[in-house]
């Protein structure tokens, strides 16, 4: 995949719009000059917009994903990697099982997500907490680099190898923005 400016509306060329299959609201992305971002939301459970954006093609070990973000609050911006999306019957697309790189205001966490086939309930599984303060606000770098086995990620000059041996051998590549005001750049 090339590079991907949220700055204009080009992205919804190259990304499309989904949702995890714990959520049944579908908010969009706002629109910014240099910019998308989350908003408050009162109709999501959450209180905040959780949307994520996701690649029409997949890929494997070898590829290398870069966020730059911000976020607000308990907000969290994230590179994820999707096993399967699915269209539902509203219309929008959503994922259950799936990798998570997530940064927020204490650090980084891994997440791995689960999904029961039979009636879409999901689960997770934290392989991954590194502490560390990440200042609210500000820009930072968010990097995922994808390898057989393991996933190395980097934020702020931090770099960290986790080994995880049930990565998909191919998936969606995406980001998401949950928990609270998050842009992307």
């Amino acid at each position: 995949m090339k590079y991907v400016s949220f700055a204009n509306e080009s992205w919804k060329d190259q990304l499309r719009t989904c949702y995890s299959f714990r959520f049944t609201e579908t908010p969009e992305f706002k629109q910014q000059a240099d910019h998308i971002t989350t908003a408050v939301n009162e109709a999501h459970r959450e209180g905040f917009d959780n949307i994520s954006l996701i690649t029409s093609e997949t890929y494997g070990a070898g590829v290398k994903a870069t966020l730059r973000c911000a976020f607000d609050g308990l907000g969290c911006p994230e590179i994820i990697l999707v096993k399967k999306p699915e269209s539902c019957s509203d219309g929008a697309v959503r994922y259950g099982q799936c990798f998570e790189v997530v940064l927020w205001k204490n650090g980084v966490n891994v997440w791995r997500h689960f999904m029961d086939e039979r009636d879409h309930r999901c689960y997770w599984h934290k392989r991954l907490g590194l502490t560390m303060p990440v200042a609210e606000g500000a820009l930072h770098t968010l990097e995922v680099q994808i390898h057989k086995d393991y996933i190395i990620y980097s934020v702020d000059g931090v770099r960290v190898k986790l080994r995880t041996e049930d990565l998909f051998e191919e998936f969606y590549l995406g980001v998401t923005a949950c928990e609270g005001i998050v842009r992307l750049y």
